[in-house]
C-alpha cells in the first residue's frame, strides 16, 4: 500500500488478488480514482503473459458496452520492486460479485438467474457482434455494481476479459490448449480445440452457472483439474432434471440447449439465447411450466455456495496422459503413439536372431563330433583356464575337457 506507480498512480487499498493478477483502489495525481489491476511480478518476464494481460483492455473496450468494465490505460511499472510488471487502470466499481454475493449466503432462483442472464447476454452479443469471445465467464467476473447517484439501481457487469479471443486477430495461445475455468468450459474449449471456440462457449459457460447455482452441482466431478477439464471435454452434461427433478420446464430448456455437446446443437447466438429467456421469464412470471410453483422461487434450503475456482492452463501433453484411476471408462482420448512397443518389439527379435544362429553352429559341432572324439581322446586336452582347472565330478574323476581341433592332414 502507498506505492506509486510510474509517479501517476497511488495503490491505496487492495481489491482482490486472483491467479494473475491483484486488484487495487488508485488515485491518481490528478485526484481520480480508478481500479488498478497489476500483473504478479511472476509473470512480468514472461513476454506472451504480458501481452494477454494487456489485450484485455483492448478486448473490454472493443466490446463498447455499458455492462462491460471500461479499460481506461495500460502502463509498465517502470521502477520500484515491481519493475517491469504491466497494470491496467480501470472504472473502480462498487458492489459484489456473484460469487461474494453466493459466500454470503443469499440464494439466487431460476426466476432471478434467468433476468441476470438477460443482462449478460446482451453483453454478449455486443462482443461477439464485434468478435470478441469472453471465455471465462464464472460467477467471479459477474458483479452487481451500485449505480452512482441512483441507489437502488444495479447493474451487471461482466469483468476480467484478459482470455478473450478476438476472432479477427490471430489468437496468441497455441492449439491444443486447454484455457479458462474448468467447471464452466464448453467441450471444444476443454479439448483444447481453440480454432472452434467461438460465442457459442460463452453461452455454455453462462447455462453451466445457472446448472451450478440450481443443483449446487458442478456439471461433471473429479478429483483433480486435469480429469474435470477431460470429462467436460468429452462426455455431455447431464439433462439439468436427471439433477434436481423439481427443475421447471421453461428453466430446464433454456439451460439444457445451451449446454448441448456439439456447438451446432446449442443457440447459434447470444440473441437466440436470449429471445429463448425471455420467453422463460414470461412463463415463469405467469406461473406456467413449473413442476411446483416453488420452483421459480429460491430453494428453502439454498445449496452451499460453490467454492471459486481459477483459471488455468493446461498443455496439450497434459490433456494426452492417461485417465487417472477412477475415471469414467467411455473417455476415449488422443494419444502420442509411443516407441516403446517399437523398441521391445526389435530387442525380441534381436534376442531370437542370436538363439538361432548359437542353435545352429551348436548343431554343425555335432554332426562332426564322431570323428573328432578318438582323436581327441588321444591328444593332449586343452587347458580350460582357471575356472574349470581341477574341476571334478562329485569328487570322482575329472570333468571333460573341451576336445581338441583336429587338423585336416589330406594332401590337397
Amino acid at each position: 500500500m502507498g506505492e506509486v506507480l510510474n509517479e501517476k498512480w497511488t495503490l491505496e487499498r487492495l481489491l482482490g488478488v486472483g491467479g494473475m493478477a491483484a486488484v487495487y483502489a488508485g488515485k491518481h495525481r490528478n485526484g481520480a480514482r480508478a481500479a488498478i489491476k497489476v500483473l504478479h511480478s511472476d509473470y512480468a518476464r514472461h513476454a506472451e503473459v504480458r501481452e494477454r494481460f494487456r489485450r484485455e483492455g483492448y478486448a473490454a473496450n472493443k466490446v463498447n458496452h455499458p455492462g462491460v468494465v471500461k479499460v481506461l490505460d495500460d502502463d509498465i511499472i517502470a521502477s520500484g520492486p515491481d519493475e517491469g510488471a504491466a497494470y491496467l487502470v480501470m472504472e473502480l466499481l462498487e458492489g459484489e460479485s456473484l460469487q461474494e454475493r453466493l459466500e454470503r449466503g443469499e440464494p439466487m432462483g431460476e426466476l432471478e438467474f434467468l433476468k441476470l442472464a438477460h443482462e449478460v447476454l446482451s453483453v454478449l452479443e455486443a462482443a461477439h457482434d464485434n468478435g470478441v469471445v469472453h471465455r471465462d465467464l464464472k460467477p467471479e467476473n459477474l458483479f452487481f455494481a451500485r449505480q452512482e447517484g441512483d441507489e437502488g439501481r444495479v447493474r451487471v457487469k461482466v469483468l476480467d476479459f484478459g482470455l478473450a479471443r478476438l476472432l479477427q486477430s490471430q489468437a496468441i495461445t497455441t492449439y491444443g490448449l486447454a484455457l479458462g475455468t474448468p467447471s464452466f468450459m464448453s467441450p471444444e474449449q476443454a479439448a483444447g480445440h481453440t480454432d472452434e471456440v467461438d460465442g457459442r462457449t460463452d453461452l455454455f459457460a453462462l447455462a453451466a452457472t445457472g446448472f451450478r447455482l440450481r443443483t449446487g452441482q458442478r456439471i461433471h466431478e473429479a478429483d483433480n483439474p486435469v480429469d474435470l477439464i477431460r470429462k467436460m471435454g468429452h462426455l455431455p452434461a447431464p439433462r439439468i432434471r436427471t439433477v434436481t427433478p423439481d427443475v421447471s420446464e421453461p428453466f430446464a430448456r433454456v439451460i439444457d440447449r445451451a449446454l448441448e455437446f456439439k456447438r451446432e446443437d446449442r443457440y447459434v447466438t447470444a440473441a437466440a439465447m436470449d429471445a429463448d429467456v425471455a420467453r422463460a421469464i414470461a412463463q415463469l412470471e405467469a406461473g406456467l411450466g413449473a413442476t411446483r410453483v416453488a420452483s421459480a422461487a429460491p430453494p428453502a434450503r439454498p445449496n452451499p455456495a460453490p467454492p471459486p475456482e481459477r483459471t488455468i492452463e493446461l498443455s496439450e501433453s497434459d490433456l494426452e496422459r492417461r485417465p487417472a484411476c477412477g475415471m469414467d471408462e467411455s473417455v476415449h482420448l488422443p494419444r502420442k503413439r509411443s516407441s516403446l512397443p517399437w523398441l521391445a518389439l526389435l530387442l525380441f527379435a534381436g534376442i531370437g536372431a542370436k538363439l538361432w544362429l548359437e542353435a545352429h553352429r551348436a548343431g554343425d559341432s555335432s554332426s562332426t563330433a564322431p570323428s573328432n572324439a578318438a582323436a581327441a581322446s588321444s591328444g593332449p586336452a586343452l587347458d580350460a583356464g582357471p575356472a574349470t582347472r581341477g574341476a571334478t565330478d562329485g569328487g570322482a574323476r575329472p570333468r571333460p575337457r573341451p576336445p581338441r581341433p583336429v587338423l585336416d592332414s589330406r594332401p590337397r
